[in-house]
This record gives C-alpha cells, structure tokens and sequence, in this order.
C-alpha cells in the first residue's frame, strides 16, 4: 500500500507535466523485497530532458536518509531529490511540502 503522500507527490507531478514511476508493493508472501529504487526513492519522474528520483518522507527524516541521498551518485542531468510534508503550524488541517535537491 503506498502512502498518502507518495500519491498526493505523483498527483503533483503529473499535474506538472511528468510522467511518473514507481515500485509496486509486493503480497505478503514475498519477503526481503525492496519497495523502493535502491532502498533511497519512491518516486522517478521523467519529463523530456529532466530525470528526477524523489524520496518522500512524513514529518521526520532521518539522518542516515539524508546523508545516503547526498552521497548517491547519478548521472549528469539527474536530481535527487527529498520532499518532505508535514503540517503548517498555525493549521493543522493545512500540509506543506519541503524540497531539498541533490545534484
């Protein structure tokens, strides 16, 4: 089952223009399968001439995440990419998104 926000951050995308990938979870039987592109992003996002790996996290991200995600190497003309939502503090009904790009 996939989260809320990896689908709210494809909606995003597709509205943009992008034509959006990702992994689909495996049965219960199958155990020690990867749901995501090397066990770092969720989400590949390709428009022509722009390829964009994105990891998306909920409210908290941790250290170890993010420091992988700065020391993966990817091709020239590729991102990677965290998006982080949590909600707005003055409303709680309100989520933001939170961009941090890797080149």
């Amino acid at each position: 089952m996939r989260s809320r926000f990896e689908i709210r951050a494809q909606r995003e995308l597709e509205i943009d223009g992008y034509f959006v990938d990702y992994k689909m979870r495996p049965s219960r039987i199958t155990r020690g399968y990867n749901t995501d592109y090397w066990n770092l992003f969720d989400l590949i996002a390709w428009k022509p001439g722009i390829l964009r790996f994105i990891s998306i996290k909920g409210k908290s991200c941790p250290a170890k995440h993010k420091r992988d995600l700065a020391l993966f190497k990817l091709p020239k003309g590729c991102t990677s990419e965290l998006w982080r939502y949590d909600k707005q503090l003055n409303d709680k009904r309100k989520i933001r998104r939170k961009i941090t790009v890797y080149e």
